[in-house]
């Protein structure tokens, strides 16, 4: 039995490695990433199959991540494993079904888990859609006439058509014959396991800093500025944050009420700052600490509620604050959501690789949504002891 903190130390540092490729773009390196990852998933299911594969008892497999799958995708993880144990080139053929909705679900839902920053913004799953319609100028205030009378607000222009196929994000696979043996639950639960990290590696990457050229337009980017077909759209101008005391703070979240597209105020009750896992713990971490009077301390203290969030799609030095749910993230399978063989891939000797399309684009919902920060001169948090009154030293008396 592999230790526990090993595997989480281990999973963490391929997930990183995930990232950084991404942010790089660098695909000989994303490439090693991947098929490390694939083989510490691949060893991981084979290890918890070793002693559950004859398990019953639906409380243990669901602890462990198996799902009861539903007839339908108990059906298409056959015709998979029937497919991947025959000729490689007929794969294509022989899995005529699309990948079952309810198995992307599960992604997004392991997905969510995973990467707290996916289950606070407006993450959608638009399972075959292809276009995406928003609300480009938010609440418009409607007017008052008498019966009759011709409709004098026009809300055409309040509609924006997002094309969800302009972003592809792609991922693969290898499966081994003792994978397939298994069955068709622990094929499901490699699956998932290795669609959604390398999906959410990519995802999150993309949401916080993507630069627009076929992938999302990030928080900390400012996409009504010039976009250039290479390096997408820049990043915004870094406001210079060296304390976060309720002044400060508060000159912050003055932006962020804003509507970026009314210019209108909006009611803030909750925003996010996400860090770097190395910012957090040099910078963030001594500014929001503080010792209670018991001797204790406490963390994430900060004038307003905010949720810290570490992550690795944030460049080293800066930061993002914003309104969560002001971030839109689309994604879907498209029309021809498959497993498919690829032959793009250099194979090894009882190894199969499939990979699968994922379509969409992400975007803030409007430019004050979120500010980028610049954090590297941030400073601990220093108590404040404030004394009312005086002490007299009286003299004693012999």
């Amino acid at each position: 039995m592999k230790n526990l903190d090993k595997i989480k130390q281990e999973k963490d540092k391929l997930r990183n490695a995930l990232a950084d490729a991404i942010r790089a773009n660098d695909e000989e390196a994303l490439g090693a990433a991947m098929d490390s990852w694939m083989q510490f998933v691949s060893e991981t299911v084979m290890d918890e199959a070793t002693g559950l594969v004859d398990a019953t008892d639906r409380s243990i497999l669901a602890a462990r991540g198996i799902r009861q799958l539903t007839a339908e995708e108990t059906k298409f993880y056959n015709d998979f494993i029937s497919a991947a144990r025959g000729d490689a080139q007929t794969v294509i053929t022989n899995i005529t079904g699309a990948l079952p909705q309810t198995v992307i679900d599960s992604v997004m839902d392991d997905m969510r888990a995973a990467y707290p920053l996916l289950d606070m913004i407006d993450f959608t799953n638009t399972g075959a859609a292809i276009k995406w319609v928003l609300n480009a100028q938010g609440a418009q205030a409607a007017t008052w006439d008498e019966l009759n009378t011709a409709i004098t607000k026009d809300l055409a222009g309040a509609l924006s058509i997002v094309d969800l196929t302009q972003c592809k994000l792609s991922a693969y696979m290898f499966t081994t014959q003792d994978m397939l043996a298994l069955g068709p639950q622990w094929v499901d639960r490699y699956v998932r396991a290795i669609l959604a990290d390398a999906l959410a590696a990519g995802l999150e990457t993309a949401i916080v800093d993507g630069d627009g050229v076929k992938k999302p337009i990030g928080m900390t980017r400012n996409f009504t500025g010039n976009f250039n077909q290479t390096t997408g759209y820049a990043r915004k101008t870094a406001t210079a944050v060296t304390k976060l005391d309720p002044t400060t703070y508060g000159t912050l979240l003055k932006t962020l009420a804003t509507d970026g597209l009314t210019s209108k105020p909006r009611a803030i009750s909750r925003v996010i700052l996400l860090v770097n896992p190395v910012d957090y713990f040099d910078k963030v971490m001594p500014a929001t600490t503080v010792m209670t009077p018991l001797g204790t301390y406490v963390g994430n203290v900060l004038p307003f509620p905010t949720d810290v969030v570490q992550s690795v799609g944030v460049p080293s030095g800066k930061a993002v604050i914003g309104i969560a749910k002001k971030y839109f993230m689309g994604v879907g399978t498209g029309r021809g959501g498959k497993l498919e063989y690829s032959d793009e891939y250099k194979f090894v000797e009882d190894l199969r690789t499939y990979k699968i399309k994922f379509y969409g684009t992400g975007r803030p919902y409007d430019i004050n949504a979120f500010m980028y920060l610049d954090i590297s001169g941030l400073v601990a948090a220093s108590p404040v002891v404030t004394i009312n009154g005086s002490i007299e030293n009286t003299p004693q008396t012999a």
